[in-house]
């Protein structure tokens, strides 16, 4: 069992504008996981987006699997759960809760702030004001599951872990294989009552563990930073010892990023009449697939008098149009000898944020063409003048008249 010491330092300032204090290191051969600290002030959960979880249509708080009687609840999910009943980043998002074996308390609760009481909360981190719901569970196996993987940064934050309840989180891709969680994050918000909490098992198939023995826990909340971008699945095994009370489990993720593509071509060196052809690699890290119709990710191959170029708006552009997923080919022609030649990528996502940074890399220098009179190196044959031609006549005659002459 490998086990991350909870400790607290300064706050230091991100690019992004988040506050965060990598305060501890996994003591473990096989992670690089570290405590992530939410600093007062820092806005931290400014623009995230959180799983949604709508209200029973009685107008109740709850949808129930089952209760601490073992009987199912007020409001009941239509075939006792594993539907549908909300959505992450877009995507359909299921909370399915397994046939109990003994007395449970699960479900859905849609009525209240999932950051819980403000009280134990830093100032000012950017907690959103909506009611985005959570899914609870005392005992059992339940599971937050979608067809498409959780982007990398998003979250599984728990809240009001107590009473010696103890739940295990293992993380899956979309085809059920293990997802190694060892070098996730902690991300630690409530400015008290932190669970204690734990990196078990042997890679790659390490887990976390989260435990209190606090009896009664103010609705504390703190959460695990997926850091891989396979996971579809987080299965939760929980286990609390007495009747009654749950830990509430959602969802949330930074804001969304933009597509990247790294261009790079192939052919040969360019001239005048070969052919070059630039194909990309698309990336997105919120898993959002690439716009490939006629309005989506857009070449250009640019041509400049300069061997740098930083976009295509500083230089010429001879060809261009949607990239299809696939790139592009171009020819140089006559007017584009001597130049240097770029090509040039827009990634375009076909949901969130748009469009990506438009990215080039240079071709090179365009020779002239490999016809007689363009190929490079080659001095074509001069042109002779009519002049030329009847002094040349004259000249071929003259020695024909010595040749004879002499009789050689």
């Amino acid at each position: 069992m490998e086990y991350l010491k909870s400790v607290n330092k300064p706050c230091a300032i991100r690019a992004s504008g988040w506050i965060l204090a990598l305060t501890a290191l996994f003591s473990a051969s096989h992670s690089s996981a570290a405590e992530v600290t939410v600093g007062a002030d820092s806005n931290y959960f400014s623009g995230w987006s959180f799983s949604a979880f709508p209200p029973p249509p009685s107008g109740t708080t709850y949808w129930y699997y089952m209760n601490g009687t073992g009987a199912p609840g007020p409001d009941v999910l239509p075939g006792g759960g594993g539907q549908t009943i909300g959505d992450f980043n877009g995507n359909p998002l299921t909370w399915t809760v397994d046939p109990p074996s003994r007395l449970i308390t699960a479900g859905v609760w849609a009525g209240t702030n999932a950051f819980g009481n403000s009280s134990y909360l830093p100032l000012n981190i950017g907690v959103p004001a909506i009611r985005p719901g959570q899914g609870f569970l005392s005992r059992g196996t339940a599971s937050f599951s979608s067809a498409s993987p959780f982007r990398q940064g998003a979250v599984l934050f728990f809240q009001d872990v107590d009473g010696n309840e103890d739940f295990k989180f293992h993380f899956q891709d979309c085809t059920g294989n293990i997802v190694d969680g060892g070098d996730f994050d902690f991300l630690k918000i409530s400015t008290s009552g932190t669970p204690s909490y734990f990196i078990e098992g042997t890679a790659p198939a390490q887990y976390w563990r989260v435990t209190s023995a606090i009896g009664n826990d103010p609705n504390t909340v703190n959460g695990i930073v997926i850091k891989s971008p396979d996971v579809c699945q987080i299965v939760v095994d929980g286990d609390k010892p007495s009747i009654g009370g749950s830990v509430n489990m959602f969802l949330g993720s930074p804001p969304n990023e933009v597509p990247t593509a790294v261009p790079t071509v192939s052919g040969t060196s360019p001239a005048v009449g070969s052919a070059v052809t630039g194909t990309y690699t698309y990336a997105d890290v919120d898993n959002n697939a690439q716009d490939v119709s006629a309005t989506g990710s857009i070449y250009k191959f640019v041509t400049s008098p300069s061997s740098t170029l930083t976009d295509s708006t500083t230089g010429k552009v001879v060809d261009s149009g949607p990239t299809g997923g696939n790139g592009a080919t171009y020819t140089p022609v006559a007017d584009d000898a001597g130049q240097y030649l770029y090509f040039c990528v827009t990634p375009i996502a076909a949901a969130g944020a748009n469009p990506g940074l438009e990215t080039c890399t240079p071709v090179g220098q365009v020779a002239k063409g490999s016809t007689v009179g363009e190929q490079p190196g080659v001095q074509p044959v001069p042109a002779l003048s009519v002049i030329s031609m009847i002094g040349l006549a004259g000249m071929l005659g003259f020695l024909g008249w010595r040749r004879g002459r002499t009789g050689v």
